[in-house]
C-alpha cells in the first residue's frame, strides 16, 4: 500500500488509515477480526480517542502485541470517564485533564507511548487561555507521546475549516499534525490543507466517504453533482470519492471508520486503483466548482 511522509515527523504512513470510532458499535469478536484485518492489509495508521466508547480498550486487547506494525493516534481534553450528567462538558481544557487523558489512554491501549496525540476539537482561544499546550510539550519530553497535534471539529464552519484557518494564522507551530474533514463533497479546507502540508504539518483527513448535507447518500450526491460518468466501470460512489481525496497532495493519510470487513476490502481496492488521473480530477473539480462546492481558500 502506498505510503506518504507524514509532514516533518518523518513517519511513513499508509494513505489509508483506520478510524477506530466504529469499534464502539461492534462486539469483541468483530473488533478482533477488524483490527487484525486492518494490519494484515498493511494499513499502519490507527486513529482513536478516549471518547469513542471501548475503542482504546479493544485496540489494547487485540493488537497491543502487534504494536510495532502501526502508528497510533489518540486524543485529549476528553472528560472520560464522563461524570456530571448530560449537561456536563464533554471536554475540559486544562493541563491536569490532558495529563489524566494520556495516563488513562496508555493503560487502555496497553502501550508505553502514542505516536500522534491530538487536542480533540478545541477552539484556539480556549487553548490560548489554558496550560494545555505547555503540558502536552512536557508529556512529549517524557516520551509518552512522540508528536503533538490538533483535530478539528466537524461541526465548525466548513466542516472544520472554521477552526483550521485560525490555527494556521495563529501562533500554533508547536502542533506537528492536523486532522480535518475533507472530501469532494466538502472542499472548504482544500487550499488550507495544501498550505498546512507545505508548512510541514502531518495531515490526517477524515470524512472522505461521509454523507454531507443536503444529499441523502453518497450515490445521490455524485449523481446530482454530475460525477457519475467519471467513475470507472464497477466503481462505487464511495470508491470514487476516496480516489478523489487521495489525489490531494496534502493528504498524508485518510482515516475511514468501518465495522464491515467487506467495506474495508472495498476501501483497499480503491486505494490500490490509485488516485484519480489528473484529467479526471480536473474535470471533477470543474463540475464541483460549477455546483458551488468549492474551496474556501
Amino acid at each position: 500500500m502506498e505510503k506518504r511522509t507524514f509532514g516533518n515527523t518523518g513517519l511513513g504512513v499508509t494513505v489509508l488509515g483506520y478510524g477506530a470510532m466504529e469499534l464502539r458499535h461492534v462486539d469483541e469478536a468483530q473488533a478482533e477480526r477488524l483490527l487484525n484485518a486492518v494490519l494484515d492489509a498493511g494499513i499502519n495508521f490507527i486513529d482513536t480517542s478516549p471518547d469513542y466508547g471501548r475503542s482504546e480498550d479493544l485496540i489494547g486487547k487485540f493488537i497491543a502485541q502487534r504494536r510495532d506494525e502501526y502508528f497510533l493516534a489518540t486524543k485529549c481534553g476528553c472528560t472520560v470517564p464522563h461524570t456530571g450528567g448530560d449537561d456536563a462538558p464533554r471536554h475540559i481544557w486544562t493541563g491536569a485533564q490532558v495529563r489524566h487523558n494520556i495516563e488513562h489512554s496508555l493503560r487502555r491501549l496497553q502501550t508505553d507511548y502514542v505516536d500522534i496525540w491530538q487536542v480533540h476539537s478545541a477552539e484556539p482561544d480556549e487553548l490560548a487561555q489554558s496550560d494545555v499546550l505547555e503540558t502536552m510539550l512536557r508529556i512529549r519530553e517524557e516520551g509518552k507521546v512522540r508528536h503533538i497535534a490538533v483535530s478539528m471539529s466537524g461541526r465548525a464552519a466548513g466542516y472544520g475549516y472554521g477552526q483550521l484557518r485560525p490555527y494556521l494564522d495563529g501562533d500554533w507551530d508547536a502542533f506537528e499534525s492536523i486532522q480535518v474533514w475533507y472530501s469532494a463533497l466538502a472542499r472548504a479546507s482544500e487550499g488550507a490543507m495544501a498550505e498546512a502540508a507545505q508548512r510541514g504539518k502531518g495531515m490526517i483527513i477524515r470524512g472522505v466517504v461521509r454523507r454531507v448535507d443536503p444529499w441523502q447518500s453518497l450515490a445521490d450526491a455524485t449523481t446530482k453533482l454530475g460525477l457519475d460518468d467519471l467513475r470507472v466501470l464497477g466503481e462505487s460512489a464511495a470508491q470514487f470519492l476516496l480516489r478523489f481525496a487521495l489525489a490531494h497532495p496534502g493528504l498524508h493519510t485518510t482515516i475511514i471508520g468501518t465495522k464491515s470487513l467487506e467495506h474495508l476490502a472495498d476501501n483497499i481496492r480503491a486505494v490500490e486503483t490509485g488516485p484519480l488521473a489528473a484529467d479526471v480530477l480536473a474535470e471533477a473539480k470543474r463540475r464541483l466548482d460549477a455546483a458551488g462546492v468549492v474551496s474556501a481558500s
